[in-house]
This record gives C-alpha cells, structure tokens and sequence, in this order.
C-alpha cells in the first residue's frame, strides 16, 4: 500500500505561530494560528507549540504517523541550521534554543530551521506566484523589511545562512540611522514601524493639515499604526497618501539595486503594508523604471504574494523536501 507523504511546517512570529500540514504538491491540508505569547518564556512557548502540532495531526481524519516526512520551522534570528538551534531571536526573545532536536525527539521526524522570509520565498517559487519561474525575488514588507531570494532555480542562502536583508539596502549614505548601524536603510523609510512612526511624530509636533488620521487615532499618536495610514490614505487622506508613496519610491530604489544584483522574473510582495495598493505600487513601479537598466528592469514583474500569511509555513513544510530533491541533483551532476 502507498502511503502518502505529508510535511509540516512552522512559521513562528513575534505576536503569532501558525502551523500548517501539507502535502507533496503545497497544498495545505490543516492549519492552526495561535498567539506566540513569548513573553510567557521559551519553555511555555515550545510546549503550546507542542500541543498546537498534536492537535493538528489528531485533525485528520486517518493520518498515519509514518508519513509525516519531516518538520520545518521557519522563524526571523539568527539561526545554526546545522544543529536546530535559534542562537539569537531577538522576536521571541531566545537565545541558544535548540528547537529542532527537542522537536526531533517528540515527533520522531528529522526537523530544519529557516529564516522566515527565505521559507516565504521557497514557499511563494515551490507553489505560488513564483512557481515556474527559475529567478525570483521575494520581499515582505511588514514591521519590518525581509526577503529571500531564488536564483537559477536555487535558493540563496549566505555563508550564515543570513543572505537577502533586502530591508538593509542602504538607498541614502546621510539618511536616519537604522537599528542595524547602517545608515539610511531602505526599512527606515518604507516599514510598517517607520511609516507609523512618521505619522506618529507629525501628529504628536501638531503638524497634520487634515483630521483624518489623527481622528482614526483617537487624537492618539501611541495609536497610529501602518494600518491606520493605508486605511486613511485609501479615503483621500493627503497626508497618508504622501507618506504611502514616499515609502513606494523608497520600495523602488531599493528594488533597482535587486534587480541589477539577481536579474529576477519576478518579484513577489508580502507582508501587511503590501496590502496598501496602488498608493505604494505604483510610484515603486515608476521609480524601478526611472532608475534601472532598460533592458533588466522593463520586464519584470512586480506583484503581491499569493500564499499570503500561509507562505512562510509552506515553505518552511517543504524546505526538507526541497533540500534532498537539490542534494540529488547535485550528485547527479558530479
């Protein structure tokens, strides 16, 4: 009898865990999303994540234990793919957490980390909006900037596994000083935190012309949010709208410099502020235009993700399967 092969995977955040069961082709066959609760410590975090798993499988209706493939988990931080471990989460607030060999031994499944936005990337090229393409580059543009790319048809990683902080990209030497030391980071300017912060700053110096935002806040500047912006500016609220597209244009310039350094078909936006629209694409598709090559960036395609909130736990789900179909190809060609 043929037993059919599933995978799990883990996308743990700093305010959520979502966990998702799928099959060979990505398809997801039963989810669970719970808050990550970190503050609870590390020990309470990995036993709910524990139980979340248990509940999920126990979902499925005649689930064998033995095809359950492997276990991925994809989390932002520093992490030693080597050994499972989380050295450094700065989200969660972990340090030196092996979570692969805990898992490892409960579920019986061999377990692999990956940076979230890199599994998003693997995720979105494997079964998404990059699927048959074999050069893609994935941006997630939420509280803060991240991405992962894919380059004949291969994913990059780094030396240390950290290759892709698309959220890094220096697009002004003399600008604000990122949290990375850097200075003028491309997240200083287009970020859920930084455009909330703008907009926070601008209402607390009583410098709002128009009433809109600062009524959806409750007069509040603590209130204003990213969400708040794109909300106001998606009614005409002028303010909003500038900041929305400053934030674009800064999108774009940094995307010329992804764009002349990977040459990709596609590249593929996720992430809370990509939910804004036209307000923040269109000038970064403008700015891309003015900026590139001609002939690199006339073609590629700019669009939003199609796994959504999902495509972190897919990729993650499929990134052991992915690893032994490269590992096979490699040996192969030697």
């Amino acid at each position: 009898m043929t037993i059919d092969e599933y995978f799990l995977g883990i996308d743990i955040g700093g305010t959520k865990m979502l966990t998702a069961l799928v099959d060979a082709q990505g398809r997801v066959l039963a989810k669970d999303q719970q808050p990550t609760l970190a503050a609870e410590g590390e020990h309470e975090v990995i036993r709910r994540l524990i139980d979340m798993i248990e509940a999920l499988l126990s979902s499925v209706p005649n689930l064998q234990a033995r095809s359950i493939q492997s276990l991925g988990i994809a989390t932002a931080g520093i992490l030693d793919m080597s050994t499972g471990t989380i050295v450094l989460s700065t989200n969660l607030g972990w340090r030196n957490v092996a979570l692969g060999p805990i898992l490892e031994r409960r579920f019986g499944v061999p377990v692999r980390l990956i940076n979230d936005a890199s599994a998003a990337a693997l995720g979105e090229w494997l079964v998404g909006a990059g699927k048959g393409t074999e050069d893609c580059v994935y941006v997630t543009v939420s509280t803060g900037i991240g991405g992962g790319v894919i380059s004949g048809g291969r994913m990059l990683l780094g030396a240390s596994n950290n290759a892709a902080e698309i959220g890094h990209i220096s697009i002004d030497r003399n600008g604000p000083v990122c949290k990375c030391g850097n200075r003028g980071c491309v997240e200083v300017y287009a970020a859920g935190n930084s455009i909330a912060r703008q907009a926070a700053e601008e209402l607390r110096a009583g410098k709002l012309q128009t009433p809109l935002l600062a009524d959806l806040a409750g007069q509040d500047p603590e209130k204003v949010t990213a969400k708040l912006v794109a909300e106001a500016a998606s009614s005409g609220d002028p303010y909003s709208v500038s900041l929305l597209q400053k934030a674009g244009e800064a999108l774009g310039v940094a995307m010329v410099t992804i764009i002349h350094l990977f040459n990709p078909e596609v590249i593929i936006f996720g992430g809370g502020v990509s939910q804004s629209g036209d307000v923040l694409f269109e000038p970064m598709r403008r700015t891309i235009q003015e900026l590139g090559i001609e002939g690199m960036v006339k073609d590629v395609l700019i669009t939003r993700s199609s796994l959504g909130v999902e495509a972190g736990a897919i990729g993650a789900a499929l990134v052991w399967k992915y690893v032994n179909q490269a590992d096979k190809e490699n040996s192969l060609e030697n």
